[in-house]
């Protein structure tokens, strides 16, 4: 029997429950042709995102330094608190399919943690949502989904599905 791994990558600013099913669907498809089957989680805590709301809000300078640095811890435990409540939504769906899991918390750049993370095991496939940006934005700044993508399909780390919907 054969072990397949899903990585399903999420973070503060890139969730969708329709990535989640699509994950439970490949798991379940992959689980009917006999082969065992784990999910891997990767919620990657942006930092240099919550960083660059903390330089603007300091930028405006109107707030002051104690009531700035509230704001940002605050702003920071509720994105947390809202994927320890996303992963719990994954969790149960896993659980309802009597798939494996592993969660893994990590913090730092959205696309080095998620090739990093790929380099680790073979994964049959990748599930990744954009963040919530235009299309042309995309097109003149590039995307980190399709960076990971691409990255990923030159070093042959597994299969990348990029979900559109949010």
């Amino acid at each position: 029997m054969s072990e397949n791994r899903i990585l399903l990558a999420i973070s503060t600013s890139r969730y969708s429950m329709h990535l989640v099913d699509q994950a439970i669907t490949e798991a379940g498809r992959l689980k009917a042709e006999g082969a065992v089957v784990h999910i891997d989680v990767l919620y990657v805590q942006e930092a240099e995102d919550l960083a660059r709301v903390g330089a603007k809000v300091g930028d405006s300078g109107f707030l002051g330094l104690t009531t700035t640095k509230d704001l940002l811890e605050t702003l920071g435990a509720e994105h947390h608190r809202m994927a320890l409540r996303r992963i719990d939504e994954i969790r149960t769906a896993a659980n309802e399919h009597a798939l494996g899991l592993t969660v893994q918390e990590v913090t730092g750049r959205f696309v080095e943690q998620v090739l990093k993370q790929a380099e680790t095991s073979a994964y049959t496939t990748i599930l990744i949502t954009r963040a919530d940006r235009p299309f042309i934005s995309r097109i003149l700044f590039g995307s980190e989904a399709e960076r990971v993508a691409r990255m990923a399909r030159k070093e042959g780390l597994g299969h990348v599905i990029i979900d559109e919907e949010t």
